[in-house]
């Protein structure tokens, strides 16, 4: 693409996807505008016309969009108006949220776009808690938390805190483990990708 094309088009929305738990971009996230003004609808319903069946299955369109690896997205040449955006990460099938998110976008006195910023943060599917001993009060260290089944594990830190993100809803069995304490298995449901369900441990010592 040109200088002079590439000069032709101004950003209208730009944002970053984050996930939720660790503030970390996202890649590779869909970025849709589900609601918007009367005049992108009917840009859109024309610029369809040319593609025929094949314009629901485009990863790119001037309404939908991916996230790039540090996160970032952007829509072109929008007109003013109040819109929505929906993000969500296909890719990783229940494992995150999805979130919606609503934006205006105006133009000044000399008719330049007021570029609007969006944060769009996806909530992984997570387990969350604290692990302690005998006595209920003082946190487990380096207690290992898995899913029986997969792979997903984590390690609670030193206050006995652990969150075991991005896991797949469903009815889990949640392991912990740690050095000089007796093994234990809870079971949990995680309802809807997305929720996040807290478990809390107490573990005996081994004898």
């Amino acid at each position: 693409m040109t200088d002079w094309q590439i000069a032709r088009h101004r950003v209208a929305i730009a944002g970053r996807v984050l996930d939720a738990s660790t503030g970390k971009a996202v890649a590779a996230a869909s970025v849709s505008i589900t609601d918007m003004p009367e005049a992108f609808a009917k840009k859109l319903a024309l610029a369809s016309l040319a593609y025929g069946d094949r314009w629901n299955t485009l990863p790119q369109r001037p309404d939908r969009t991916t996230s790039r690896e540090d996160g970032l997205f952007y829509f072109l040449d929008l007109p003013d108006g109040s819109y929505t955006l929906n993000a969500s990460l296909p890719g990783s099938g229940k494992r995150y949220g999805k979130v919606e998110q609503p934006t205006v976008v105006s133009r000044d006195n000399e008719g330049n776009i007021r570029r609007a910023f969006v944060t769009m943060t996806l909530q992984p599917t997570a387990v969350t808690g604290k692990i302690t001993g005998p006595n209920h009060k003082t946190g487990v260290l380096l207690a290992e938390v898995r899913v029986k089944g997969s792979g997903e594990r984590t390690f609670s830190d030193a206050q006995g805190q652990y969150i075991l993100a991005g896991i797949e809803p469903g009815h889990r069995t949640i392991l912990v483990s740690a050095q000089g304490y007796m093994a234990k298995a809870q079971m949990v449901t995680i309802p809807s990708p997305g929720a996040m369900q807290t478990v809390n441990f107490n573990l005996a010592r081994d004898a």
